[in-house]
Parts: C-alpha cells; structure tokens; sequence
C-alpha cells in the first residue's frame, strides 16, 4: 500500500492588488505615448504556518517591482498600493517579482517569500493581465513529535542549523517548524541531537542533509533499537523525510493521528501472538488544539462481553466508568500536552489480550477521535491470536517514495518501477499499467525467488507526454478480477525534447569587435538577440581576428536537408584552432583564448542516448605546445584526434583557454548528472558519407535527486584544441543530432 506523507500546512491567503495610487516611484518609465498596460495581481501563500497572524503585515510590507533589461521601472512598497488602473509600459518584454517577510538565516517566526512572472506587451495597444505567486522561499525543518517515545529517551534536544545560523528544538519549541534561508553556496542543514537513552546514558548524534531545497519541510523522525546497550546513539536511527510543499494540499491543520508507543506493531498491523505471549500494547492519540471526542466501539458481540460495551465514549467517561473498563483491561489516561498538541494514552493490556479465546479470525476494535475543528481520524485495532487469524500483508507492493523521488525512473518512453516482494508464494504475480483512460491493461511478469528483495520492472515502448496508471495483481483471474490487486497510481511520461536546427540548415552573419577591427562572424542560427535565441554557437568569433573561418555550413556530405556543419581546425602564427561547435555561446574572446559558456537550457527530460550522423579525417603534422604535453595524448607531428561530447547538467559551464586562469569542462563537477563521449583517434565513417554514431548517456547517482536545466554538446576536429594542440588538417562534418529515448 502507498505509504501517504502528511504535510501540515495553512490555507492561502490571496492578495490582489488594492485601489489607492500611491507608489514608491510613481512617475512613468517612459513618455505615454505609444504605451501598453499592465495589471498586476500578487498572491502570498503564507503555507507552513500554524497561525495567520501577521498576514495583514505581510500585505503592508511586500516589496514590489516591474523591472526590463535596463533595470527597476516601477517599485511599490504594500500590495495595497499598486495602481488598481494598471501600470503604463512601452511594448516589450519584462519581469515582475514580489517580496515578502524577513529574510534571516534561522528562526521559528520569521518567514520569507517570493516570487517572479515574466510577461510581454505585444503591441502599444495591448493589455497584459498578470500575477505574481509569491511563494514560501525558506528551507523548513520539523520534529514528527509523534515518533518521540518518552519511556526511550529524555532530555531530548534537537539543533538544526546551516552556515549562518541554527534552531534549537526542545520542550516548548520541539513542535514548531524552522524556517531557514540558506546562505550562498550552502546547500545543506546540519543537525545534532542529544539525550538521555532508557540505559541512563546520554547520546549525542550529529547528520547532515544535503542538497535542501526552497519550499521542502525536512521533518525528522525517530526509531528505536531499545536492546542496543551501548554509549552514544547508536540506539536511535534518524529518518528524514523531504516533503515538498504541494500548492493543492491546502489544510489547516492535520486530522487527529494515532501511533503504537515504541512504534511496535506498525500502527494498521495487527497485534499478533498466542494467548499467555501478550504485553500491553498502548495506542497514542494526537489532535491539535484539543479533542472534542473520542471513542471507542467494537461490532464484535464476543468483544463487548467482554469489555462490558460495545462503546465508550473516552472523553466524557465517568469515573466509575473508566475504573470497570480498566477491571477488564483497557486504561485511558490524557497525556501532558505539548504545545497545542493534545495526547490521549489506550492501554490494551497484557491481561485483555490474553484473556481473548482463541478463534480463526482477528478481534477488532474501532477508535474514533474528533478534534475541536471536527476533523476525524480513525483506527483499527485489530488482535489476532492463531495462526488462522493472521491477515497477511499484499505479497507485493510498489515502493512509491522511491519511485517518486528518482528523477531517472522515468523517461520520455519508459519507466522503471521499483517493488518490494512480500511473499514468495504468490502466483503468477504481474505489473500491470495502461495510458490514463485506457480500457485493457498490459501485463509484465514480475520474477522472484524469495521476500523481502527489491525488483524493478521497466516498462519501455510509451509515448511521451503521456500520464500511465500502474498497478499489482497476483493470483487467478476471477469473474474479471484478480485475488489480489493493489491500488492504482500513476506517472507522467517526460516530453522528447528536439534539438533546435539540428540539421544545421540555419545559418547566419553577425559582426564583432576584435583587436583588428571589426569582422564578421559566420554562426549556426538566425537570430542572435539574446543567448536564449540560438542554440548552437563556435569558435569562428575568436578566430575572426585572424580571418579564419573554423565552422560552416557545407554541402559537401548530408543526411537530409541541404547543409551539413563543416568543422575544420586551423593555425595562425603556429597556434591551433579547433574547429569546433557547441550548445551554449561564445562569450568574449580574451587576448587571442576564447571564454564560453557552455549548455543551453533544457525540458529536464532523461535521454539514453545522443545520435547523429558524422564523418571525421583526422590531420597528421600536430602542433604539441611544449607546456601542454602533460595534458594530451597526441605526440608532435603525429596524427589528431576528433570528439563529442554530451552532458547534462544543472547549470551551464564555463569554460576559459587562457592558461593563467584556465578552466575546461569536467565531467565530475558537480553540476554533471549525465555524460557521454566518442572520440576518434582514426578516420570515421567512409570518405565522402556521413556515418551514423550513437553516444550513450550515463547517469550517476546526483541524477537521481536532481533534475538537468541544461544540455552540453561539444564538437571539436581536434579534441585537444583547449591546450592549442592539434593538426590544422582535420576536418568533421556532422548532420541531424537528436537525442533518443528508450
């Protein structure tokens, strides 16, 4: 069954832009004529709190701003105060962000909230309607005060801090959640919690969590090994669950919660044993604010005989009441509160649980607890002793959290679906999954020899865009149903991205500046307005000083269309210049080295795989530069070598060649979460044709908990041209890259 993660969180407060005129820079940016108009609505989200106090203030002080690329137009202070006719702008293209709240590194009050919206006046007559959702920016962290078990450990005090600051969380704050913002460059919350464990022993345990996002609760949770004797914490174990902050789980607070002291048995298990084996078994109660009921009731005649009911209401039971019920085995007792966090302790005793005669099927009793804002939450109890009453878990289930949470799992045509085998007798279990509205099911066999092993069925051969629903059966197929089949969930399919003028049929002229003059520079792409325009950029700026040409459009050898991509190394003054193309763009070119940023932004999707059609002649006669033979694997006068490389990456790389401050890309960087490579060291493809090639992509483990942003591709005619190390004869034609999905 999906294990669900709540996450306690306050209802939205909308704000929208007020009546009066007032502004922090009320003139217009431009004349008023030939202007556009904008209206600006802005919503704070104010989630994670457990109060609304302070909304008002929120609204008073959020700081707003319209800003272009020449900078802040118009800045308000208070939403109150941005004009309810809407704000006068010339046709173009701009930003609007909003503020809100202090941003401090550590506190349990102060709250920090932002957000952005991008937005274009098409023409001098247009109005644009837009809103700002101005969402939680803090990394927050929280204690599950439901997995803290007082008969375990005492003195509990838990520091949760990064960089610049930290939170302490013991007794009256231990319920409270931790807003942070991290400091740049600081990725990761670091904690230490302290103690006294059931032995007397005081423990210290210290962890670190990294790569914390905006936005995600951190809630920490414990379990016990109560027989470790030994110093320190090695009897506690430390689970952190990443939550992130759903805009549709909108909630005050949560519905009243339940947990067994110690953890044991897990709190839908049954409580399983044979008469004279029983201990006591106590079921905690939690509600927020205070319990408007709770009740206990059971539909099993045997039971009431002998509980002397078949319901009890716990809160308002008299005395007497509560000592007959105790005479007969079952203890209430109201916990201290902590915080607005209100207890109730069931105690089913050793002496009740053993007392039940034996039978063939489970007792069950039915706890109900009602909080003050009338949310409900309802628990099972349910008591098997023989054999024959056990109720088995599902023989196999999908390990959703981990499904989820590895952004590799799922690609534009396939997913892999990790499960966890419970029974090994199971027949004929299957994964089964079909497109969201699809009658029929496809089937997949799921193989295994023992319980308790992981298994993950891929599923390939989907379409892309696509949500699929998935599911579990096993057993015989029944009147169109199976024994045993499990809840349905579901995935989405990425989208294929496609490489922009991947045939390299565009192609255009630009001038730039150089030591010599003005020149102009051959590039691959039309348009060159802003770096998001074109895709693909080279080395032709830098070798334009010199009036060489690295990089062109050829119709010397194509796969389809008319032009091909020419890549031909060169040399002026005995230095070497690859020819070389690249996603990304050409910065600036620094003395006679090069500065570029490679990678361009990216859908996210997970490719296995980079194809395109290729042809490669390596140059003899290859100029080593003295300085640089440690770096290359070419020898003086000997023959090059070609190369593409492929990566994806969380952010786009820079590289320099000049070699007092030389920096070339590394595919163990941190920002790297897929790479692949083909390099060539002889002739590739036949003379005069194009040659298909296929590079594989290889994730590693970063890939899973992060999502790519950016697509490296490099094409070089001479590998070592970073280090000016090359044959001035080489030459590589490319065509039709694509990226594929499998």
């Amino acid at each position: 069954m999906k294990k669900i993660i709540k996450t306690y969180i306050v209802s939205a407060v909308v704000m929208t832009a007020g009546c009066l005129m007032q502004s922090c820079q009320s003139e217009a940016p431009f004349s008023v004529d030939g202007e556009g108009r904008v209206r600006l609505n802005v919503e704070v989200d104010s989630r994670l709190t457990r109060a609304v106090e302070g909304e008002e203030d929120l609204k008073a002080n959020a700081r707003i701003y319209i800003s272009n690329e020449k900078g802040v137009l118009n800045k308000w202070v208070g939403v109150q105060n941005i004009p309810s006719n809407g704000v006068a702008l010339r046709y173009g293209s701009y930003v609007a962000e909003a503020m809100a709240g202090d941003s401090v590194p550590a506190s349990f009050s102060k709250k920090y909230f932002k957000g952005a919206s991008e937005f274009t006046l098409e023409s001098t007559s247009s109005t644009a309607q837009v809103s700002v959702a101005c969402r939680i920016a803090n990394v927050v962290a929280s204690i599950d005060e439901s997995t803290i078990d007082s008969n375990l450990m005492s003195d509990l005090k838990v520091v949760i801090g990064n960089s610049k600051g930290e939170l302490t969380y013991a007794a009256d704050s231990i319920m409270d959640y931790g807003y942070y913002m991290m400091p740049s460059g600081d990725t990761s919350l670091t904690y230490t919690i302290t103690g006294v464990n059931n032995k007397g022993t005081s423990f210290t345990k210290t962890g670190e969590i990294k790569d914390v996002q905006p936005a995600h609760n951190y809630r920490f949770m414990f379990e016990y090994n109560p027989s470790v004797d030994g110093q320190g914490g090695a009897f506690l174990t430390v689970i952190v669950a990443d939550e992130e902050l759903y805009e549709d789980e909108v909630v005050i607070v949560g519905k009243p919660a339940f947990s067994w002291a110690g953890n044991d048995p897990a709190i839908n298990s049954q409580i399983i044993g044979k008469p004279g084996q029983f201990i006591d078994k106590t079921l905690r109660v939690y509600a927020y604010n205070g319990f408007r009921s709770l009740t206990m009731t059971t539909d099993d005649s045997s039971l009431a005989t002998i509980l002397g009911g078949s319901e009890f209401e716990l809160t308002e039971i008299s005395e007497a009441g509560k000592t007959a019920l105790a005479t007969r085995g079952v203890t209430f007792t109201e916990g201290t509160p902590t915080g607005n966090l209100c207890k109730y302790y069931i105690t089913f005793t050793s002496s009740f649980l053993n007392s039940l005669p034996e039978r063939a099927t489970e007792y069950v009793v039915n706890v109900e607890a009602v909080d003050i804002n009338g949310k409900k939450g309802t628990q099972p109890v349910r008591i098997a002793n023989t054999d024959e009453a056990i109720v088995y878990a599902d023989p196999i289930i999908v390990e959703t959290e981990l499904f989820e949470k590895d952004f590799t799992a799922v690609s534009a045509t396939s997913a892999s679906i990790p499960l966890k085998i419970t029974n090994p007798d199971v027949e004929n279990p299957m994964l089964q999954y079909r497109a969201s509205g699809a009658g029929s099911w496809e089937s997949v066999p799921v193989s295994f020899t023992r319980a308790d092993i992981a298994a993950v069925v891929k599923v390939s051969g989907l379409t892309p865009s696509t949500v699929y629903e998935y599911r579990l059966v096993a057993g015989n197929l029944i009147d169109g149903a199976y024994e045993f089949e499990s809840g349905i969930n579901s995935f989405t399919t990425e989208s294929k991205y496609i490489i922009p003028n991947a045939s390299f049929e565009d192609w255009g002229e630009y001038t730039a500046k150089t030591m010599l003059g003005n020149k102009t520079v051959i590039y691959p792409g039309l348009s060159r307005e802003s770096h998001e325009d074109h895709f693909w950029d080279s080395g032709n700026e830098g070798a334009a000083t010199a009036n060489k040409v690295l990089t062109n459009k050829s119709t010397d050898m194509v796969h389809s269309g008319t032009y091909s991509a020419r890549l031909a190394s060169d040399a002026a003054l005995g230095i070497i210049a690859a020819g070389n193309i690249f996603t990304g763009y050409y910065v600036k070119t620094d003395g006679t080295n090069g500065v570029l940023s490679v990678g361009h932004t990216y859908d996210g999707s997970h490719p296995s795989k980079l194809r395109v059609y290729a042809n490669y002649r390596p140059g003899d006669g290859a100029i080593v530069k003295g300085e640089n033979k440690q770096y290359v694997d070419i020898v003086n006068g000997g023959s090059d070598h070609g190369q593409i490389y492929v990566a994806l990456t969380t952010a786009p790389i820079e590289i320099r060649t000049n070699p007092s401050n030389r920096k070339l890309f590394d595919k163990t960087d941190m920002e790297v979460l897929a790479y692949g490579e083909v390099t060539w060291k002889e002739a590739f493809g036949q003379d005069g044709q194009l040659q298909l090639v296929e590079i594989p992509l290889g994730y590693n483990e970063r890939a899973k908990t992060n999502k790519p942003t950016h697509l490296v591709i490099v094409c070089s005619a001479s590998k070592f041209g970073d280090y000016f190390c090359g044959s001035s004869k080489s030459v590589m034609y490319l065509d039709d890259f694509e990226l594929v999905y499998e």
